[in-house]
């Protein structure tokens, strides 16, 4: 049973009659700053300020978006995110500034959660204040006590800070509270490189002082700290030589040049790993981390902290765990499904790109491909496509052995068998396109070749009509898995299949990731064979384990399959033992030229070992990340987010003949080789919003003239 920190939502930065407890709930309408000077008081701000764990898993109008597209392997399902216009990313008033950066930073309206960034910052700053001045009970009597509850703030603070250098680059630097509003708004930027000396040095102290271990689910730790601590040093190592880049995107990124640092990133991570257990500290199967059979119940220790949410749903602040219904796509267009608690509600906000499958360079023994997306739906209503007699025809000359023959006209679909299934191919192994059509389910097939003409189609729906690159087509994807939650709404009755309100808890670090943090700073360092142990660690635990099954769907369908042993082709299709030497990593996979580097599919400017080696840890880290919000912040603080996003995400690209070419191109979302998109390098930082710019003042009050906001924002916009 989950032993939740009981949150409290205080709204501090003007007044502080305004105070909302979930997860324990009591009256506190009337509470005054008095309150706060308690040992009660404190504690409650203390656990309110865990909602900022919150932020970027509540809402796509705010955090959501901002952490998991547009990058190489992830992107938006609507067209006009997806190709990044103008409209929703280029100026102070595009959508990704005036609302989900507004929401972002502190919107006025965030008296109900998730409270933004600098609201949370300056209760951060109030209770530092009260536990160094005022020190009330057993703050004042119990000096470990203070340290831990001091190192608990300055990690959230940090967190904080994190969050919205990652998408501003320099901002305000604030470390003092603000009790009442002045009608002054003088809010100046601080350089990055102070920023990061600042949460570093919080970092370091509450390293120092957290325990390893806590009672209350959800409460960080010193491994946590650590891993925080750890990507921050690693941060400011990846930005280290951009200090006079001739190119903002990458000059903004510059954080300090400590030489120390990559020694930093080993050391930290070094010691949470050993603390941790090391191997064994991971999950034994990558699927238990997500599962929520599993991970709602027995939580895997290799979760080293995750934001809370619960089952009741009035303890989850105004959105719940909404980020639940992002990742999955429409299952329901006459498939014979219908919408289900076991597979989530369809938002389709987020799909992969085909980078974002095709980075899963071994889907036959990497088992984190078929752990990740959602391969098969089973029928569970009527209502599916219908047999028309070609198809029918085709299928009765070439059904498998016992299965019943079928007569046009009738339901495809079966209730309690396969409904919908996808694959995704390359060109070369394009399908038969007829075999495709003539199955008794839907076959997504990304790439299908007519035997008649010999032309071949790229994403072809059921009904013979083209998907192609339109995004925003009421069609299925193969979605992320990762976060369906079958108690959407509170409970697992079915009648709550249309609710938006997520209860999963939402993995903010883990060890695997610890594991891939290390490896990336000593592969940095050239010390290549220290880095593949530490990736190799996780890819043991990727491959399919001696007699593990493998999808019925990878057996039937994946060309690689061909090559399994006759045991592993019969059911219940067991694995061997053989899957681990078939992806265990060698430097081939980031030496040039090598047909491991060439299947990696790396952009072309990454030309050197050691370039490819950053390549290498970044398709490592979206193969085990993919979809969990962390791969936008680390390959923006990596420098390459740009890079990976126009050669890798066609949507977003404004390239041209990057892409394999179909031979049904239509109505310009079809599959021409050409990017379709507009980003630009400025869009790896935000717009400042022109509602915030608008509010600021200089040290006296008078507000900003239109050089000075011009100044103020961030360049290219």
């Amino acid at each position: 049973m989950k032993r939740y920190i009981p949150i409290v939502l205080v709204l501090l930065a003007g007044s502080l009659d305004s105070c909302k407890k979930f997860l324990t709930e009591k009256q506190v309408s009337n509470l005054t700053q008095d309150y706060y000077n308690t040992e009660e008081g404190l504690n409650s701000l203390i656990n309110g300020l865990y909602n900022i764990s919150r932020l970027k898993n509540e809402w796509d109008a705010s955090g959501a978006r901002l952490v998991q597209a547009e990058t190489d392997a992830y992107m938006s399902a609507t067209n006009t995110y997806a190709t990044m216009t103008a409209a929703i990313y280029g100026s102070n008033v595009a959508t990704i500034a005036s609302t989900n950066m507004y929401n972002f930073l502190g919107a006025t309206n965030a008296d109900n959660p998730p409270m933004g960034v600098y609201p949370h910052i300056n209760n951060c700053n109030i209770a530092l204040d009260i536990i160094d001045n005022q020190k009330p009970g057993k703050f004042g009597t119990d000096e470990n006590y203070r340290k831990t509850k001091r190192g608990e703030i300055l990690f959230l603070r940090a967190w904080a800070y994190y969050l919205v250098t990652n998408q501003l680059g320099d901002v305000p630097l604030t470390l003092t509270p603000k009790r009442a509003d002045n009608g002054i708004y003088y809010y100046p930027k601080a350089k990055l490189e102070d920023i990061y000396k600042q949460i570093i040095g919080d970092m370091r102290e509450a390293y120092a002082n957290l325990p390893a271990t806590v009672s209350e689910q959800g409460r960080v730790t010193k491994l946590a700290a650590g891993h925080f601590l750890a990507k921050l040093y690693l941060a400011r190592a990846q930005a280290a030589t951009f200090q006079n880049s001739g190119d903002n995107s990458l000059k903004m990124l510059y954080k300090g040049n400590v030489a120390t640092d990559l020694d930093s990133v080993i050391s930290i991570t070094t010691d949470v790993i050993n603390t941790a257990g090391g191997a064994a500290g991971l999950a034994q199967d990558y699927w238990t981390l997500f599962d929520p059979k599993v991970s709602e119940t027995t939580p895997s220790k290799e979760v080293l902290w995750a934001a809370q949410f619960d089952v009741n749903t009035s303890l989850n602040g105004r959105f719940n765990n909404r980020s639940v219904n992002y990742h999955t796509g429409n299952y329901t267009d006459a498939t014979g499904v219908t919408r289900a608690m076991a597979y989530g509600r369809p938002f389709g906000t987020f799909k992969p790109t085909d980078f974002g499958y095709d980075v899963f360079t071994d889907k036959v023994n990497d088992s984190r491909y078929y752990k990740t997306f959602q391969y098969e739906y089973i029928c569970n209503a009527a209502g599916s496509w219908t047999w028309n007699a070609n198809a029918a025809a085709w299928w009765n000359a070439n059904k498998p052995a016992g299965e019943p023959a079928v007569v046009a006209g009738a339901p495809r679909a079966t209730l309690g068998k396969r409904a919908l299934i996808y694959l995704e191919n390359q060109k070369s192994e394009a399908l038969d396109s007829t075999m495709v059509m003539s199955q008794p389910y839907q076959f997504a097939v990304r790439w299908i070749r007519s035997a008649v003409t010999g032309r071949t189609y790229y994403r072809v729906n059921y009904n013979q009509n083209p998907i192609g690159l339109n995004t925003g087509s009421p069609a299925p994807y193969l979605s992320v898995k990762k976060f369906v939650d079958p108690l959407r709404g509170g409970s697992a009755d079915e009648s709550n299949f249309n609710s938006e309100s997520g209860t999963r808890d939402a993995i903010l670090m883990r060890l695997g990731e610890t594991f891939l943090v290390r490896a990336e700073a000593y592969g940095r360092k050239g010390m290549y064979n220290d880095a593949l142990a530490d990736i190799n660690v996780i890819r043991q635990r990727a491959a399919y384990k001696s007699g593990e099954s493998r999808p019925q769907v990878l057996i039937q369908w994946e060309p690689a399959a061909a090559a399994l042993t006759a045991g592993e082709k019969t059911t219940p299709y067991p694995a061997n033992g053989a899957s681990f030497n078939a992806i265990r990593a060698t430097e081939e996979y980031f030496t040039p030229g090598t047909p491991q580097a060439l299947a990696e599919r790396y952009i072309p400017t990454a030309t050197s070992k050691a370039e490819l080696f950053v390549q290498f840890i970044y398709n490592e880290k979206t193969r085990e990340l993919l979809g969990e919000g962390m791969l936008w912040e680390d390959m923006h603080n990596a420098g390459i987010l740009y890079d990976r996003t126009v050669y890798l995400n066609q949507m977003a690209s404004p390239l041209a003949g990057r892409w394999p070419v179909a031979d049904n191109p239509v109505n310009g979302g079809g599959q021409d080789g050409n990017g379709k998109g507009q980003m630009k390098k400025e869009y790896t930082f935000r717009p400042w919003p022109s509602n915030y710019l608008l509010q600021l003042t200089d040290a006296n009050g008078k507000p900003l003239d239109a050089a000075a906001m011009a100044a103020y924002q961030n360049p290219g916009y």
